[in-house]
């Protein structure tokens, strides 16, 4: 068996330049993809999407994970042995805003409903996730909201860290890891514990905001829209100025 791809991503988050060797070189997608021995581009996995930016200068189109080994599918073909990476830093820092946003809100439906999540995703424009819950009111809404933002005005410590198999029991894990062997736990100080290879800050209060903008029955279930960080800055700005709009066309002051 080859070697699985280092990912520097597991070490630390925030590194977006890197140095590595092409271990080997395939198509996929009927795109020249290359594997490399090291790597900061996280694949698309566990609901969070792939990293952009280049290798070499060259944009990569879209990064898979195979067997444990990371497939950078580029725009066109790489011919030196040696490469130097780049990730689209907004673009990594986004995803994990909204990604351990997630695990906070994901811990506040648990914490208040003992209701897990069964799935999520991170969109272009918005995030979603779908909890264990037959029904839920629009005040019970705006206490999971609360309580997520509680944690995030704490300013939380967020901190991985890599446990045996047998080690898990010893920490109270939201849900049950999906594999064996070495398990990646993400940890928001006090408040939440999951096994997650995804990429996290370091500190609650980084996130900024999180906001439920929606929610509707699905499967027997709730799936919620939210969105965090700058997307929640962005919304807000948005849609006051569409209030100053309309305060302004109906000579209505924007409070009442």
């Amino acid at each position: 068996m080859k070697q699985e791809t280092k990912r520097l991503y597991l070490e630390n988050s925030y590194q977006v330049e890197f140095e590595a060797r092409v271990v080997e070189k395939a198509i996929r997608e009927q795109k020249p993809a290359i594997i490399l021995d090291q790597t900061c581009f996280y694949p698309e996995s566990g609901g969070q999407p792939y990293d952009k930016g280049v290798i070499n200068g060259i944009e990569v189109n879209k990064v898979l994970e195979e067997e444990g080994k990371i497939i950078h599918i580029l725009e066109k073909g790489i011919t030196t042995e040696s490469v130097t990476g780049r990730i689209d830093r907004e673009t990594r820092f986004d995803h994990m805003q909204q990604h351990s946003g997630q695990h906070i809100l994901s811990q506040s439906f648990y914490g208040i409903f003992r209701a897990e999540t069964l799935s999520f995703h991170i969109g272009e424009a918005l995030s979603t996730v779908e909890i264990d819950l037959r029904k839920i009111s629009e005040e019970e809404v705006e206490n999971v909201e609360k309580r997520a933002n509680e944690i995030v005005l704490q300013d939380r410590e967020i901190k991985s860290y890599s446990v045996l198999e047998e080690q898990v029991e010893s920490i109270p894990l939201r849900k049950p890891p999906k594999k064996k062997g070495v398990i990646r736990v993400v940890e928001v100080s006090d408040f939440d514990y999951s096994a997650c290879g995804g990429t996290h800050v370091r500190r609650a209060g980084e996130i900024g905001l999180i906001k439920i903008l929606k929610w509707e029955r699905i499967r027997n279930n709730c799936r919620f829209e939210f969105i965090c960080g700058k997307r929640a800055l962005e919304d807000y700005i948005r849609k006051n100025r569409i209030l100053r709009e309309l305060s302004n066309r109906f000579t209505v002051h924007e409070r009442e």
